[in-house]
């Protein structure tokens, strides 16, 4: 392939070697790829008359009779272009292969002309599909070549349109052919009412990330082969449009019900109907005076109402969507008037650091409004989304972006205080090759660094493009951009997923706020996200906060930073200044963010994390402010991991103090309210200490114990404590019947046990009975949590529900009572290391298992630490090497100056698809050459400088075209492009916006590049043939540009 890359190049330059190298193409074109005719015929030697009458023009397959002409066709029928057939032969006739080529689909489109000396038999074989007929005796040989080389060329001629009007996937029409049926169907049917219906698949490229391409295109498949019996069925034209949407132009009243039903069903089996869902959008009886294309364009926008729709899947476009429709219209047509009267206002509202007593003004965020006018204030959910469609978005981003950075530098000019504000960056803008550019070329124009101007790019973006998207915001974050991922929650992304992203910030989208706060009072979805920022260890800002529940609630879960109406709207420029000199007002003040990077915080919010540690023994959790009063309480209604908020109050002390009175045991009343006081709680917490009470409450008229447990909220936070309430009647009524012997155990937990064991069992090896011990403080004192019946039969319970499921079947084995008995015969102790859920995350626990007398054994003693620190820091040095070493690789696999893949990464997937081709895999590709044209003369006239950055802005051509494809740097001026997927399915659409991108760049004096693009075909040997058609096909187009332009 190399080789022939480099003739190919030098032969470019060498006018004697081009003409011969034409001389031998027409050569090889007349020698070896003439026409294949079949000759069936029962006669040797009329086959061989016939061959050598043929020979100059076409290439003769033999066929001594019927049964074998249908296996060779069906073995070659891609190649054989006409049929002469015989019709007297002995065992199957000419009739009968007719029957047979009419009966098959693909056989049947093969030309036949049928050799006969029977005028009766002529129509016969006309009407069984023979094309054209040739006497016998046979005509002057000039006459049966020109009837044979009129069917070849109408054959290979229907052929050509049948690949480009024809989808390869579906067999449906492709979109311009359909549009172009759709117009030329209207006049012959003037009084025929019609339907334009558009059906499109909800998030197909997540079934094609989920279930894999291979199963993604069965599903497209199947819809198309039932929008086919649809048409069949009731007549119309269909097509598929795009990847995942279809379009159907149907005569008026089908039932729409039935016709959704009837392409929904059984879609990918009976057992997956959740994974592929549709929706329908229709326009009834289509107004006939406006273009085709519009008809769909309203039968789209009906589907679009119902995208998200669970209930309902079909739409219907009616007055209401038309005088929407109308409106839009408008806006778009408005749109560049408003830009360059600075219609569009962008307003900022504030967000506030909660972490410190007083709320600390932390950034802002821009937020674009519309005034228009006449039609006035328009929310920007009406004309973002609009924009967005109709690929206006960049240019308002560019104007926020533009105004946002302007204000910063007004307000760091007037307060001499630098207050960050984050932007909005839209999919559109990620797949501009120029955007890096244009936000630096921001930044400079206001004297500001990346650090001051936040990106905010919203999860399903990552989501829908992931490689190219999480590409692009690493080259960002190296230049210092802050990268914020908005709308968590909405999109798709896995954990797995999000563990790789890169990125600084996550927001938490306002409408988790509203449910979490709603009805159910069910905040578990909040705890989860905060605990994924958490182990990311980025902030957590949540949006759309309204009141002081809502603000105490996010602050007990650790959430860092609050945005919403409960401080402030969005509001002009103006208007916020307040809130800088506010800010500026409090002078230097210790943030979450400050604290994060100097590691005074300690890593994790401590809200969440003692929260989350208590809310696995205690039945509700008080988040408290010492000195105000106020709390939310928590209720695990059971389950201990799932907390939610049970109700609020102004006056945690007094409310304390009013329950005392009526549910504590009388006897107990006075020390619970006097231990439990503002004054005695503050006074224990300010020295770092902690409270534990145990106490009697009255249930069902008799004495219940609880106990109570205070604990600072955080290491740096004096005001604010969480109060735990368990009950422990179980365990201090078991603690009176602990005999002396128990007692005894003590001494061996403490001499078997080192300090870091967080539970400790002492297992009776002959009744598989068992004592539980916690440790408390600094593991100086063990208290007696609880005992059971049956060690290994809980144990193994136990594993099944809290371990990692990659740990379970190991730990399970390595936990039984003889496992355990042979792994202590011959070492003194014996260590398991596996992994615990817990909050989302999974936590390193190491096991250690001792004879609590070696001398006896009939006691095992167990400790039970948390080592995720240790574990955690080995392995994260190991995926510093990986990830060093496979940036290494990537770069030794990247162009130095594009970027694009190297020349030997070719050559590695091009031995790929040759092994993909020869184990005779299904697969569909296409190949596209690119060519740069003129950079010998910019680089003779401009020098090298200006010639690499041809080679540059050429490949960002590529590279935007096929943005799903790999792309490879193969010379100095030539690019490859392997389409498959999406790419593959709109490669004809793709190729076309090349050529017009070509020829804006010949009238405006830009990159011109000549393209060609080949298919694998059945036929093909290896990948070679493929690239070299495409190879070919680019030289032509290289030499048309020329000539032309």
């Amino acid at each position: 392939m190399a080789c022939g890359a480099s003739c190919a190049g030098a032969l470019a330059n060498d006018t004697e070697s081009e003409v011969s190298m034409q001389m031998d193409h027409e050569s090889f074109n007349h020698k070896e790829l003439k026409p294949e005719v079949m000759i069936v015929d029962d006669q040797e030697m009329n086959r061989e008359i016939l061959a050598m009458n043929i020979d100059e023009e076409f290439t003769p397959v033999m066929c001594k009779d019927g049964f074998e002409a249908i296996e060779t066709l069906r073995a070659r029928k891609r190649t054989i272009s006409l049929v002469l057939l015989d019709l007297h032969m002995p065992g199957m006739s000419g009739q009968d292969v007719l029957r047979t080529l009419k009966a098959d689909p693909e056989l049947g489109k093969i030309p036949v002309i049928v050799m006969t000396g029977e005028s009766d038999a002529e129509i016969e074989s006309l009407e069984l599909g023979a094309s054209d007929f040739i006497p016998k005796p046979y005509p002057d040989s000039g006459v049966v070549l020109a009837r044979m080389r009129r069917l070849v060329e109408l054959y290979e001629d229907r052929q050509i349109i049948q690949t480009t009007e024809r989808d390869a996937l579906t067999s449906l029409f492709t979109r311009e052919y359909f549009y172009r049926y759709a117009e030329h169907s209207d006049p012959r049917h003037p009084d025929l009412s019609m339907d334009a219906i558009l059906f499109d698949v909800n998030h197909f490229h997540m079934i094609n990330e989920r279930f894999g391409n291979a199963y993604g295109d069965e599903v497209l498949r199947q819809i198309g082969a039932k929008i086919s019996d649809l048409v069949s069925a009731h007549g119309g034209l269909a097509c598929r449009r795009g990847s995942d949407t279809f379009m159907l132009y149907i005569p008026h009243g089908t039932d729409f019900k039935e016709m959704f039903d009837a392409v929904s069903v059984s879609l990918m089996g009976e057992h997956s109907g959740s994974r592929v869902r549709l929706r329908m959008g229709v326009y009834e009886a289509v107004d006939r005076n406006i273009e085709i294309e519009r008809r769909f364009d309203r039968a789209k926008i009906a589907a679009d109402t119902v995208r998200n729709n669970f209930t309902n899947n079909i739409a219907f476009y009616d007055a209401d969507l038309h005088k929407k429709e109308l409106y839009e219209e408008q806006l778009i047509e408005n749109f560049p008037r408003a830009i360059s009267e600075r219609q569009f206002k962008v307003f900022y509202q504030p967000k506030f650091d909660v972490w410190p007593d007083t709320p600390v003004l932390d950034s802002a965020e821009a937020l674009v409004r519309w005034q228009h006018p006449t039609l006035g204030l328009i929310s920007p959910g009406i004309f973002i989304p609009l924009f967005e469609e109709n690929g206006l978005i960049q240019a308002l981003d560019h104007y926020v972006w533009r105004t946002a950075a302007a204000q910063i530098k007004a307000w760091k000019d007037a307060y001499n205080f630098t207050l960050p504000v984050s932007v909005n960056v839209s999919r559109i803008d990620m797949y501009d090759p120029a955007l890096i550019d244009t936000l630096i070329a921001i930044l400079a124009e206001n004297e500001l660094s990346p650090s001051e101007l936040h990106l905010e790019i919203t999860e399903s973006a990552y989501t829908q493009d992931s490689k190219q998207i999480v590409e692009t915001v690493e080259k960002l974050r190296e230049l210092g951009f802050k990268i914020e991922m908005d709308d968590f929650g909405t999109g798709y992304s896995s954990l797995n997923m999000i563990s790789s992203l890169p990125i600084d910030v996550l927001k938490l989208d306002m409408l988790f706020i509203r449910t979490a706060f709603g009805k159910r009072k069910d905040t578990r979805m909040l705890q989860f996200i905060i605990d994924i920022g958490d182990y990311l260890g980025v902030p957590v800002i949540a949006e759309g906060v309204e009141n002081d529940e809502q603000l105490n609630a996010l602050k007990a879960m650790g959430c860092d930073i609050v945005q919403g109406y409960y401080f402030s709207k969005p509001v002009p420029a103006e208007e916020f200044a307040r809130f800088i000199e506010a800010r500026t007002a409090q002078g230097e003040v210790q943030t979450s963010g400050a604290l994060a990077q100097t590691g005074a915080r300690g890593g994790a919010t401590p809200y969440f994390k003692i929260t989350n540690a208590l809310s696995s023994g205690f039945e509700s959790v008080y988040y408290v402010d010492a000195e105000s009063g106020s709390y939310v309480e928590f209720n695990s209604g059971g389950h201990y991991e799932d907390l939610q908020i049970q109700r609020s109050g102004n006056d945690f002390f007094a409310d304390l103090a009013e329950n005392c009175r009526r549910v504590v045991f009388g006897p107990d009343q006075d020390r619970v309210i006097s231990a439990l006081s503002r004054e005695a709680i503050l006074a224990e917490i300010s020295t770092g200490g902690s409270i534990s009470l145990t106490y009697r409450l009255v249930i069902d008229g008799l004495p219940v114990y609880y106990n109570t447990k205070v604990f600072r909220a955080g290491a740096h936070d004096e005001h604010h404590i969480v109060v735990g309430v368990s009950n422990v009647d179980e365990q201090v009524r078991q603690t009176w019947q602990i005999d002396e012997e128990t007692t005894l155990t003590f001494n061996s937990l403490s001499k078997a046990l080192f300090r870091d064991m967080e539970s400790i069992y002492y297992i009776d090896l002959e009744t598989d009975s068992y004592m539980e011990f916690v440790a408390n403080g600094d593991y100086r004192d063990l208290k007696l949590e609880i005992t059971g019946e049956n060690f290994f039969e809980e144990a193994t319970k136990n594993i099944r529900s809290v371990l990692y499921v990659d740990d379970q079947e190991r730990v399970t084995q390595a936990i039984q009572r003889e496992a355990l008995q042979r792994a202590l015969a011959d070492r003194p102790a014996y260590f398991i290391d596996y992994r615990v859920v817990l909050g989302g995350k999974l936590i390193y626990y190491r096991l250690k298992a001792i004879y609590a007398d070696p001398a006896d054994q009939r006691h095992i003693i167990i400790g039970v630490s948390n080592v995720h620190g240790q574990i955690a820091e080995a392995l994260l040095r190991e995926a510093e090497q990986s990830r060093a070493l496979r940036m290494a690789r990537e770069f030794a696999n990247r162009d130095a100056l594009t970027g694009v893949k190297t020349k030997h990464v070719f050559a590695g997937a091009e031995e790929q698809w040759n092994s993909r081709i020869a184990s005779g895999e299904r697969i569909a590709f296409a190949v596209v050459v690119c060519d740069v044209n003129g950079l010998k003369t910019v680089n003779d006239t401009l020098g090298h400088k200006a010639g690499d950055q041809l080679i540059k802005d050429a490949a960002a051509i590529v590279c935007t075209i096929f943005k799903h494809s790999p792309v490879y740097r193969i010379g100095g001026d030539e690019f490859v492009a392997v389409l498959s997927g999406s790419d593959f399915d709109d490669r004809l659409d793709l190729i076309r916006i090349l050529q017009e991108k070509v020829e804006q760049n010949v009238a405006a004096g830009g990159v011109v590049l000549a393209s060609g693009m080949a298919e694998f075909d059945s036929w093909d040997k290896c990948f070679a043939d493929v690239f070299n058609r495409a190879d070919q096909a680019m030289y032509e187009n290289k030499k048309m540009l020329k000539s032309v332009y």
